[in-house]
């Protein structure tokens, strides 16, 4: 059995400050930001004003592409990057690469098009314009693989689009089903586990390829333009501001503290920061903003992410083989005055009621706690978890199949 605290927080501080995020420290940066991407420790930010790159870890930018020039989409192989222009009074729209970093670069042949989106991984690059372009030999040549068009992700051997619906391809583009009929703006996949945004303020997240979904936030009227997955880790940027899920996307909590109401358009994870691009300059200036990812990740007894009640979430995955997470809440003491027990107790039972393992008896301060549990020596079956603590007792159910 392995025991980790995901979240928690402290009973008693001394001058507390609420976490911020941090505008990067250059006026350089303007222009609704589009589009965040680092490679080989140098970060690009696109957007309606330039393509930015800074190569101190966002200290500071330098301007590439005249002015104006929308660089809407951004996207990397092994050695080569890719820029999609949308649109410039003075630059033609179209793909551009860099074979050094960023420093210079060329046009492809795929040239005069508006791009939106731009995916890549070591054997192909995709472009979204008025149709879904892919290119094999780094931009010099394209052809066409569907005649619709939207926002790109490419997860393995699988390639996503989301626009009129989410649609997948597992040929290469020569054929794509639609497997989500909603207007999306955003998609983010990782093996069997896909997270599709939408124009209306929802998030569905499918763990078997797309064969079925479930709603895992709902904000009416939010469109969720950027989703971001880092291992457990799920960030989402909405036109009202920033969302974290530290749980596979089972939860999300607002993060937006000083962003206001921006649109979050761009997220990236580098050097245990989240960076994040903004653009609405009704609300906060319109740059590159940054935070610690741990501090991000934490809760802390001055926010209100704090828990208000204990709980117990059905263990992920389920059914499991050998190891599976069971998830809990614990509230402050404040918020369990009427607990005589602060104790924490989770333990393991076999169909016919047995104990099979106590994975945790000991006292816990108030945040969110995962513990897993390893059920490599026992047969398949049906097993059952119980946390109490003082008068509260949850149990649930959980399948073991080898």
């Amino acid at each position: 059995m392995k025991f980790k605290i995901l979240v928690f927080s402290f009973v008693i501080l001394i001058s507390p400050v609420k976490a911020q995020w941090v505008q990067v420290d250059d006026s350089n940066i303007g222009g609704d930001i589009m589009a965040l991407m680092e490679h080989n420790n140098v970060l690009y930010a696109g957007g309606t004003a330039y393509l930015f790159r800074s190569s101190d870890g966002g200290l500071n930018w330098t301007g590439y592409f005249p002015q104006l020039a929308f660089a809407w989409s951004l996207a990397k192989s092994v050695n080569h990057l890719y820029c999609g222009i949308a649109y410039s009074p003075s630059q033609t729209p179209g793909v551009y690469r860099s074979d050094d970093n960023g420093l210079n670069w060329v046009s492809t042949t795929l040239s005069s098009r508006s791009i939106m989106s731009l995916a890549a991984d070591s054997t192909q690059v995709l472009a979204s314009s008025d149709r879904i372009y892919r290119s094999t030999d780094n931009g010099q040549t394209w052809f066409t693989i569907s005649y619709f068009t939207g926002y790109l992700n490419i997860s393995g051997n699988r390639i996503y689009c989301a626009m009129s619906g989410l649609r997948v391809s597992s040929d290469f583009g020569s054929s794509w089903n639609l497997i989500k009929n909603d207007g999306g703006i955003s998609v983010v996949a990782e093996d069997s586990i896909i997270f599709f945004g939408t124009q209306d303020g929802v998030i569905y997240r499918s763990t078997d390829y797309g064969q079925s979904w479930e709603t895992k936030f709902n904000k009416p009227g939010a469109y969720v333009y950027s989703l971001y997955k880092y291992g457990q880790y799920v960030f989402a940027g909405t036109d009202s501001g920033f969302y974290v899920s530290t749980n596979n996307g089972e939860s999300f909590i607002n993060k937006n503290d000083n962003l206001g109401h921006s649109r979050i358009q761009a997220i990236l994870v580098y050097n245990n920061y989240v960076f994040v691009g903004n653009g609405n300059y009704g609300a906060v200036p319109v740059s590159v903003w940054k935070r610690p990812l741990d501090e991000l990740l934490d809760i802390n007894e001055n926010n209100s992410d704090i828990p208000d009640v204990f709980s117990l979430s059905q263990n992920y995955p389920n059914p499991f083989n050998p190891v599976t997470k069971i998830r809990f809440t614990v509230p402050s003491i404040t918020l369990r005055q009427a607990q005589s027990d602060y104790k924490v107790n989770l333990k393991v039972f076999d169909i016919l009621g047995r104990e099979i393992e106590t994975l945790l008896d000991e006292e816990k301060p108030a945040g969110i706690y995962e513990v897993d549990f390893d059920g490599s020596t026992l047969p398949s079956g049906i097993y059952f978890y119980k946390l109490q603590v003082g008068q509260f007792t949850e149990t649930k159910k959980m399948v073991l199949i080898k």
